[in-house]
């Protein structure tokens, strides 16, 4: 569920109306004063417009921002027979059933409540951006869900904070824009990290610093896919560091990872499954 320029609609009097019932009297007049009195202009080369007072929205870009804006949101509906996820402006509502006809009706009454919460809170949905996805692996009709007397694009994939799941939580989708992303980021970064750079030792260190998050961040899920996606991954890290050495084709992976002492795909996989265990 996509929720339309969230920072900049925060509705101030009922923020202010939200502090006043979750924060004591001084933290609420000081965090009252913070968004209060605030203006803005625009420039355009030499030109000014003339000041303007913000009537909506928590200041961007800043600590209290965030705060602010989930403080506004604190008193979203839960329900007992859906799961909600949040994370700051993005939500994610889950149901599940027996049949696709049980879930979706579960997941419909849940989208009728958040309605009339964000009518109260002057908070605007965007319908067109929010994606219904099901989760199964059985071949089902789809049934749509309806936002604001919208209906609810149907996709099968979706995208939360940074991981994309399919319809059957293969991760193959996942893989392969990890793999694009790694890409792109290694073609920025070829000039120091390829075989004419003469950076020699570093070239690891930026690999581990710059490279190693994309490729592990959410490793734990996506971990569990098939050995021919997580081959995806392995092959563009062979193909990386062949190229900060210079590597001959004659030479094995095996010895190639043994002497830069880096892990493979699958031990990292395996190391972070157990940390996750514990």
């Amino acid at each position: 569920m996509d929720i339309a320029k969230a920072f900049d609609k925060v509705w101030h009097e009922g923020l202010n109306h939200r502090l006043k019932l979750l924060l004591t009297v001084q933290y609420s007049r000081i965090l009252e004063s913070y968004i209060s009195e605030r203006y803005f202009r625009i420039k355009q080369e030499d030109a000014y417009s003339d000041l303007r007072k913000i009537q909506a929205g928590v200041p961007q870009g800043s600590v209290l921002g965030p705060v602010l804006y989930l403080l506004y949101t604190s008193d979203l509906p839960m329900f007992e027979q859906n799961v909600v996820a949040t994370f700051a402006d993005d939500t994610a509502i889950m149901a599940t059933g027996d049949n696709n006809t049980e879930s979706t009706e579960k997941l419909q009454a849940a989208f009728t409540k958040v309605q009339s919460w964000t009518r109260k809170w002057q908070i605007k949905l965007n319908e067109t951006k929010s994606v219904h996805i099901d989760f199964t692996n059985k071949y089902i009709e789809h049934k749509p869900i309806y936002l604001n007397h919208q209906a609810v694009p149907y996709e099968n994939t979706a995208k939360y904070l940074g991981m994309t799941l399919d319809t059957k939580l293969r991760w193959k989708p996942h893989v392969k824009k990890k793999q694009e992303k790694l890409t792109l980021k290694y073609r920025k970064m070829y000039w120091l990290m390829g075989c004419y750079s003469a950076l020699s030792v570093y070239k690891l260190m930026l690999y581990q610093q710059v490279l190693k998050p994309v490729r592990t961040y959410g490793i734990q899920l996506w971990g569990c896919t098939s050995q021919s996606n997580r081959n995806i991954i392995q092959r563009f890290q062979n193909g990386v560091l062949r190229g900060f050495i210079d590597a001959s084709r004659y030479i094995q992976n095996d010895n190639l990872y043994k002497d830069l002492d880096v892990e493979t795909v699958n031990s990292i996989i395996k190391m972070y499954a157990q940390s996750h265990e514990q």
